[in-house]
């Protein structure tokens, strides 16, 4: 079942919101941008996790940045704090992927508490310009079951992706 995003304000399942009258949505909660980064060498993974590379951020020198073709990290401004029957995920808003820009993340398990991050890819071959606080994306969150035991790994507790 959907929770809609009125109800998870309520839940204060996710905070740090830049507007919660303008975010907030029927079946979910739009994202903002807080920061870009690119990635600046490769990555290995194994078994156990990763072993990240690090991230340069591509700072706004005005209030919006020009960004080309390519794969990105983005971090938005909100932070979630998951209940243990509730898991969600991270969709792109049409708006993007009109433009030819895509938005990717994974699962966000019950019980994760933390920042919010996500791929931005631009195939748009003329790029993306994007303003700071930029809606990007919206989190959907999905009732559980039952309640589960929770996320417990390395991300846990974060405040930057």
């Amino acid at each position: 079942m959907i929770i809609p995003g009125r109800v998870a304000l309520a839940r204060k399942v996710l905070t740090n919101l830049t507007s919660a009258e303008h975010q907030a949505q029927p079946c979910g909660i739009d994202l903002t941008l807080k920061c870009i980064m690119n990635t600046t060498a490769g990555t290995s993974l194994s078994l156990n996790g990763s072993t990240q590379t690090p991230d340069a951020t591509i700072e706004f020198p005005h209030e919006h940045v020009n960004i080309t073709c390519g794969s990105y990290l983005v971090e938005f401004n909100e932070l979630v704090d998951m209940p243990l029957d509730l898991m969600s995920q991270v969709l792109v808003r049409s708006s993007l992927f009109r433009s030819g820009v895509l938005i990717n993340a994974g699962v966000m398990d019950s019980g994760y508490r933390g920042a919010v991050g996500a791929m931005l890819q631009v195939v748009n071959p003329h790029g993306l310009r994007l303003l700071r606080d930029a809606k990007l994306a919206q989190i959907v969150f999905h009732q559980m079951r039952e309640p589960v035991q929770g996320y417990n790994g390395m991300y846990q507790g974060r405040t930057f992706v």
